[in-house]
């Protein structure tokens, strides 16, 4: 199981504080976080912003997580892959 999607999933609903690949960061607030078998998939809002985002792990076999924000057309746009997850304070 995707350590941090399992981490995500613990925290839920509480608010969510990750570090991207990039060293950027976000805190949002999770409306749901559910594993699917092996796969991951949270739907979100950050805490400063208002447009939904997806959360997803691809299962036990890789330890990525994405996310990624609605578009304005339609559809989402990658934002960046999670390496880290910790409550938000």
């Amino acid at each position: 199981m995707n350590t941090l999607a399992k981490r995500i999933h613990n925290i839920a609903p509480d608010p969510v504080h990750v570090t991207f690949a990039d060293d950027s960061t976000a805190t949002f607030e999770m409306q749901s976080a559910e594993f699917f078998q092996e796969e991951f998939q949270g739907v979100a809002t950050p805490l400063d912003g208002d447009r939904e985002h997806r959360i997803v792990a691809g299962g036990s076999d890789t330890d990525e997580i994405v996310v990624g924000r609605e578009r304005d057309d339609g559809g989402f746009e990658e934002v960046g892959a999670i390496v880290a997850v910790e409550p938000a304070e």
